[in-house]
């Protein structure tokens, strides 16, 4: 059964260096593929080719769009005739985002306001880098208590590793099982970090 993508938003940046040239684009037509990566791979070339007639317009007498970053910033891929595979129903999310590999997802100290939630490639906590979240872990515990802040930055481990941030407030509300299953899993990862530094 073949994927497709369901309004996809990407984000195209021109690497010509002082070039300002930086939006975001939705891929509204139905994108299909056999596969995830057939999918995700078509999508980017229809958001790269959209961003240089964008580009051309503006910059074309100075330069091409130069080695562009192409990256997904919100949408699913899904089978067809079933429910999303790779993201949860978009009102149960806050937001999506794709990172590089070494790009901080979460910073110390900042306020944590939501749970994650790998949905492709893996997350690192730097203050325990043999730890490793990888597609269907969580990671946000923080979040759980009012006017905390988070412990330790997280960053990407691989490219493309896709984060889905939750409120879980508003999770309750939409889909409490999901909800309920976020929770399950950030208390099962706390006990599993706590059991890796109990002492001998």
């Amino acid at each position: 059964m073949p994927y497709r993508l369901n309004k996809g938003t990407f984000m195209v940046r021109c690497r010509h260096q002082g070039c300002p040239f930086n939006v975001h684009l939705e891929i509204a037509p139905t994108i299909m593929g056999m596969t995830e990566s057939d999918v995700d791979t078509e999508a980017r070339k229809t958001a790269r080719d959209m961003a240089q007639v964008r580009h051309d317009s503006l910059h074309g007498r100075h330069h091409q769009l130069h080695n562009p970053e192409v990256r997904m910033t919100s949408g699913t891929i899904q089978l067809t005739g079933a429910g999303p595979v790779v993201i949860a129903e978009r009102a149960s999310i806050s937001h999506v985002r794709e990172y590089d590999k070494g790009e901080t997802i979460v910073h110390e100290g900042e306020a944590a306001t939501t749970v994650c939630e790998v949905l492709k490639g893996v997350a690192v906590p730097v203050k325990n880098e043999r730890h490793r979240y990888t597609r269907g872990d969580c990671f946000g515990v923080s979040s759980l208590l009012p006017k905390h802040r988070r412990l330790t930055d997280v960053v990407a481990g691989s490219d493309r590793t896709t984060i889905a941030f939750y409120d879980l407030v508003e999770l309750r509300k939409t889909d409490p099982t999901k909800a309920g299953q976020l929770f399950t899993n950030l208390i099962e990862d706390t006990i599993k970090l706590v059991s890796e530094h109990a002492p001998v």
